[in-house]
């Protein structure tokens, strides 16, 4: 009979986190954040670029990058250099990732996630905005795209977050006092997406974003001289947002459909001879995270003490 019972308190218990594995599939999550910007230029009030050999008493360049991909049950991965021009290979997490992202392809992704759980990350930079730069092009490139997805699996937990982040510095002085403009091209898509489950209590959500600046600092006196955020949706949107759950699957994208142009306008006059640092961020994040619902931690509670009730009772029999 106690055999009898310590087999049914087995079964019952494994009956029970089978139930809970096998409960309902989950709401859908995703999240990416692309901008490539191209053709990146530095021009006099005039429209000329500048030039490495004529326009400058000094210059330096300086360049830094960091990409990470974490997702739930996997090792971190993450890159970083100082070495300029930067171009990270794809780091990619879960089953779906590989398929999405060949090297510096940077795809504008659409829910439904690929099947399975996955979050990726790419980044690039070559060429220069300044002509005649030993050992780079005329025209900058920086690429920098972040994926996260989460399936309708049947885990009850997860998530997943991708960032990327480039810094550039360059410090100079020019050889005439002159005002300044940037120019350059952008391909830019934000996209969350979040499917519905009513009977969850506990909400789903995706998040991304991103954020593209630039400044002047003038170095003899430590004060900025100019700031620059181009609006690349020109609509103020910078993050977009999903939780769940939601009557319906609901996906939200903010994109610029085709490459655009900015262009600056005029920094103040910038003092010939006088040492200037030029900083240009550019930075890519998606998150995205589905967590379970109170019932299903109550079962697995339940479960989880079933068994250790029965394995106190067997070793107070030892």
């Amino acid at each position: 009979m106690k055999t009898l019972r310590k087999r049914a308190l087995t079964v019952a218990v494994t009956a029970l986190v089978a139930g809970v594995m096998s409960a309902p599939a989950h709401a859908y999550v995703m999240a990416s954040s692309v901008v490539e910007m191209t053709n990146f230029q530095i021009k006099d009030s005039a429209g000329a670029v500048l030039d490495y050999a004529t326009d400058f008493t000094s210059l330096t360049f300086t360049s830094s990058a960091d990409q990470s991909a974490a997702l739930t049950g996997y090792a971190t991965l993450d890159n970083n250099s100082t070495n300029a021009p930067i171009d990270f290979a794809p780091i990619c997490l879960g089953a779906a990732c590989n398929p999405i992202l060949p090297n510096n392809s940077f795809p504008h992704l659409a829910a439904p996630p690929a099947s399975g759980n996955y979050v990726a990350a790419d980044q690039q930079e070559f060429g220069a905005p300044i002509a005649n730069l030993p050992g780079f092009g005329l025209g900058a490139t920086v690429a920098s795209g972040s994926y996260v997805g989460l399936d309708t699996g049947l885990e009850v937990a997860g998530s997943a977050n991708s960032n990327n982040n480039l810094n550039s510095s360059f410090i100079f002085a020019t050889n005439n006092s002159q005002a300044l403009t940037f120019t350059f091209d952008v391909d830019a898509y934000l996209q969350v997406a979040v499917s519905a489950f009513p009977s969850e209590t506990f909400p789903a959500f995706a998040t991304a974003s991103y954020q593209m600046d630039f400044s002047i600092r003038n170095l003899s006196t430590n004060k900025v001289v100019w700031t620059y955020a181009p609006d690349l949706f020109n609509n103020g949107v910078k993050t977009l947002s999903l939780n769940a759950p939601l009557p319906q699957a609901v996906e939200s994208i903010e994109q610029t459909g085709v490459v655009v142009s900015f262009a600056s306008g005029l920094t103040p006059v910038l003092n010939a001879g006088t040492l200037y640092q030029l900083s240009a961020r550019i930075q890519t994040n998606a998150d995205a995270a589905r967590v379970p619902e109170p019932a299903v931690l109550s079962l697995l509670g339940l479960g989880l003490g079933l068994l250790g009730l029965g394995a106190a009772r067997r070793s107070r029999k030892a």
